[in-house]
């Protein structure tokens, strides 16, 4: 397996999927709906910090999961459609090579949009929490001029924006540092984000491998709702559901991720008790990695056995 060539196949993946002007739309959606929740929160009595804080963490994770799902669906199947892929397989990469690749260009993407989205959740929950003025207004114009002379400077403009959001994730940090947030909570539910990214992406390129954008699109997005789901259906006590049912539930519960460990309870990031959270925050992102390399390892069996002549 050559680094190199994963390298550059995820490198011209996130560059195709930043060009697409859908992201640029959801982007631009999503920062909406995140600002959008300062007036939310001055609607409720006495909660206006969860209210900013949960409806912004909710947000993300829905964006970042249509991001995923949308990418995942969409970028395998374009090589294929475009015939692109035709006069790269013969090259010397191995099939696995370039779905590894196509996989690390899609989770690079949606980490960036989750960076963010992040960024600007936590200067939304800086200002509910009366920071200074002057830090919540310099630091996002010092962080546009930054990206303004990135563009200006650099050769690729594409590879501006991963580092800018990581700088832009890391002065929101500061800015939040220098209030009383649960800045803990904030970071870990951004991190699990990326968890559920993780198996997403790895997800809709197992559907993709054999099938069309719609059918990933409707596959990717059913697993999902049943892994957010069926754990809890399990669990209801109710005589509405058959035994037969029941049983169905059981068994997807045990073979669908439960994407339910990527949005905990606000209490389990936020526990008392010493080192909880961060074992809680290592195990989950733990089984996103397995699960995703599982998952993973079966596309690439599926998508080497695909004849494309």
């Amino acid at each position: 397996m050559s680094v190199q060539r994963i390298y550059a196949i995820a490198l011209n993946t996130y560059r195709e999927a930043v060009r697409d002007k859908v992201l640029f739309g959801v982007l631009v959606f999503a920062t909406g709906v995140l600002a959008l929740t300062l007036a939310l929160g001055e609607l409720s009595l006495d909660q206006h910090m969860r209210v900013v804080t949960d409806l912004g963490l909710a947000s993300i994770s829905m964006f970042s999961v249509i991001i995923a799902i949308f990418l995942g669906s969409s970028l395998l199947y374009k090589e294929i459609e475009r015939k692109t892929l035709y006069v790269i397989l013969p090259k010397p990469i191995a099939r696995f090579e370039f779905l590894l690749g196509k996989y690390a260009g899609i989770v690079a993407t949606c980490a960036v949009f989750i960076a963010i989205m992040g960024a600007v959740q936590l200067f939304v929950t800086a200002i509910q929490a009366g920071a200074s003025t002057a830090l919540v207004v310099a630091v996002p114009l010092a962080l546009f001029a930054a990206l303004g002379m990135g563009f200006a400077l650099a050769k690729d403009r594409t590879l501006v924006v991963p580092i800018w959001s990581l700088v832009a994730l890391g002065a929101a940090v500061w800015v939040c540092s220098t209030v009383d947030v649960e800045l803990f909570r904030l970071l870990a539910s951004l991190s699990l984000n990326v968890g559920e990214v993780l198996i997403l992406a790895a997800v809709a390129l197992l559907f993709s491998s054999f099938s069309t954008p719609f059918l990933t699109g409707a596959f990717t997005f059913g697993v999902w709702l049943v892994g957010r789901s069926a754990h809890d259906m399990v669990a209801m006590k109710t005589r509405v559901l058959s035994p037969t049912m029941k049983k169905l539930l059981s068994w997807l519960a045990e073979v669908v991720p439960n994407f339910n460990l990527f949005v905990p309870g606000r209490t389990t990031l936020v526990s008392t008790t010493a080192g909880e959270p961060l074992s809680y925050l290592a195990t989950s992102l733990g089984y996103a990695v397995l699960y995703a390399a599982v998952t993973l390892a079966v596309a690439a069996l599926i998508f080497r056995r695909r004849d494309f002549l």
